[in-house]
């Protein structure tokens, strides 16, 4: 028995909309949580069947202490450096990929019952999916947990929001990076030109709100504004 790393960076990134390298994070964040909920028995043989592109990525030793949704969630969300509503969902795709990969392997770890119900496939809600099959709009209090971790975002469940003020060239080389970082991940933020400056806004045209790839690519226009190494004021 044996995972698969594609495989597995696939079925995740169908699952969240999240392009390879982020699903690849989230694969090495959620296995090496798993693994330290697992008794060592459990655990040697859980990593025997990771592919190898995850092992050795994130150290294993420790335990989740009370092997509950919230501490493993909160486990991920440390490893991984993402707020704990998008851990939760990351961690979710991972597991139920790997369920469905290897389901009797999956089934015969002695995994806390508390953790069972983050086996099964993200369903409706969440931010994950909707009922028509699109991504679900998070709920206002979502939106204001993820912001708390986008300070230099404002918005509200309709729309995320970051304003540039920048000298021209600087602002051009942002821009340049934003639409090479639009043809990774296939899609972008609306660009308004005002007259201090730029504004940036995010939300899911499809259901006409803020979902989680809208934080997800929020947090992304953060990293490249930062690595463009413009100075700011928002």
């Amino acid at each position: 028995m044996a995972v698969k790393y594609q495989n597995l960076l696939e079925s995740v990134s169908e699952k969240t909309g999240l392009d390879s390298g982020v699903a690849r994070a989230a694969a090495e964040a959620t296995v090496t949580v798993l693994a330290r909920t697992l008794d060592e028995p459990d655990r040697d043989r859980f990593l025997d069947a990771m592919p190898g592109q995850l092992k050795g990525r994130l150290p294993v030793e420790g335990q989740v202490r009370e092997g509950d949704e919230a501490d493993f969630v909160r486990a991920v969300s440390l490893l991984a450096h993402r707020p704990p509503d998008e851990a939760r969902l990351r961690a979710r795709a991972v597991l139920a990929a790997l369920a469905e990969q290897e389901p009797d392997l999956i089934a015969e770890l002695n995994v806390p019952d508390q953790l069972r119900g983050m086996f099964a496939p993200p369903g409706v809600g969440g931010g994950v999916t909707g009922p028509t099959g699109q991504e679900a709009p998070l709920t206002p209090e979502e939106v204001d947990a993820a912001l708390g971790a986008l300070p230099d975002w404002s918005g509200d469940a309709g729309e995320l929001r970051r304003t540039l003020v920048l000298p021209p060239g600087n602002l051009d080389r942002v821009l340049r990076r934003i639409d090479l970082l639009r043809d990774e991940m296939g899609r972008g933020p609306e660009v308004r030109r005002g007259a201090d400056g730029v504004q940036l806004a995010v939300r899911t045209a499809s259901v006409d709100a803020v979902t989680a790839l809208d934080v997800e690519l929020a947090s992304r226009l953060d990293d490249v504004i930062d690595e463009a190494g413009a100075g700011m004021s928002s």
